[in-house]
């Protein structure tokens, strides 16, 4: 039984892995916006509905054989805070910080975020949470403080690259993840904007296939497609 399980869970990554190489990769960014720039309007993912997981997008996570991320399975995509003069741009004033809520994956296994290296990144990550967790709040910036988010009137615009997702184990992870303004800029001293939906993503963490085995991983996921469709 265990034997028949590993393979058909072989069989389902490598559908996934070939879904994630031949899913377009919205130049790998995913924008937080805003319904619009009023108090109390909720924020949101203003391109989410390419990156969630029922959408069928899938981030492959490659295995990092050398360098900072060495033995981890790592990828983006990279996480952007829109400029207040976008459409669907969020408050002046605001500041735009996302949060992962919950980690579903293989038990034991640990999904890290990893702050970029002209950041002040390190060489470790800034925070590891083992997956199963819900109910979490592991929070990293959106907006660029250095251009002056977060100040009164000022673009809550972030667009900060070199950050990393990155996990011990191979396998299938769905990880949530929502916005929140983490500003005093708003009425009473809090926050302009509400917090967003949690979006929900899958990343597959599979080492980089060469041509000879996608082929191959083709041919293995139209057989686990045909016999899903006979059962």
């Amino acid at each position: 039984m265990n034997t028949i399980r590993s393979v058909r869970t072989g069989l389902f990554l490598a559908v996934l892995l070939l879904a994630a190489w031949n899913t377009p990769a919205q130049h790998g960014h995913l924008n937080a916006g805003a319904a619009s720039q009023s108090q109390n309007s909720q924020l949101v993912w203003a391109n989410g509905a390419a990156f969630a997981a029922e959408s069928g997008y899938v981030q492959p996570m490659g295995l990092a054989t050398s360098g900072r991320y060495n033995g981890l399975y790592n990828s983006g995509p990279t996480f952007t805070a829109l400029s207040m003069t976008n459409a669907g741009g969020p408050a002046a004033g605001s500041f735009l910080t996302a949060e992962i809520v919950s980690v579903a994956g293989p038990a034991g296994a640990m999904f890290s975020w990893w702050e970029g290296v002209d950041q002040g990144g390190g060489s470790s990550p800034v925070f590891s949470i083992l997956t199963g967790g819900t109910g979490l709040s592991y929070q990293f910036a959106l907006s660029d403080a250095s251009l002056g988010a977060g100040v009164a009137g000022q673009d809550p615009f972030g667009h900060l690259h070199g950050r990393r997702f990155t996990t011990t184990m191979e396998g299938l992870y769905t990880v949530g993840f929502r916005v929140l303004d983490t500003s005093v800029n708003g009425t009473g001293g809090g926050p302009i904007h509400l917090a967003s939906d949690v979006l929900f993503m899958n990343f597959a963490a599979v080492p980089e296939p060469s041509v000879f085995a996608l082929a191959g991983l083709g041919l293995a996921g139209g057989w686990w497609l045909r016999r899903r469709r006979m059962t």
